[in-house]
């Protein structure tokens, strides 16, 4: 996942991530719950996530308005990343959002 990092593409499936990896989707997904505790989707937005925190907190992304830094981290939409960053950081994108200089 650190290197290839893909997550960052909106489109990605738990079936695509199996193909790369050389497994079948149902192993992958089974490894997924139990070695990290949660669902595909769960494991595939707390990397997108960690993406956009770290956008946020960027200065050289200091223009991106926070669609630019979702899209940029891998969500495909404005409402699912509001939901997915309230749901793991209790947060609101908007609340970890850096200042305007």
């Amino acid at each position: 996942m650190a290197d290839e990092q893909p997550w960052l593409e909106p489109e990605l499936t738990l079936t695509e991530l199996a193909h790369r990896l050389r497994t079948h989707p149902a192993l992958l997904s089974k490894v997924i719950n139990a070695g990290c505790g949660q669902n595909f989707n769960d494991f595939v937005n707390t990397y997108r996530v960690q993406e956009a925190r770290r956008k946020l907190a960027d200065p050289r992304f200091g223009h991106y308005s926070l669609v630019g830094v979702a899209l940029e981290s891998g969500f495909n939409s404005k409402s699912t990343f509001n939901r997915v960053f309230k749901k793991l950081l209790d947060q609101a994108p908007s609340e970890v959002m850096r200042p305007k200089s």
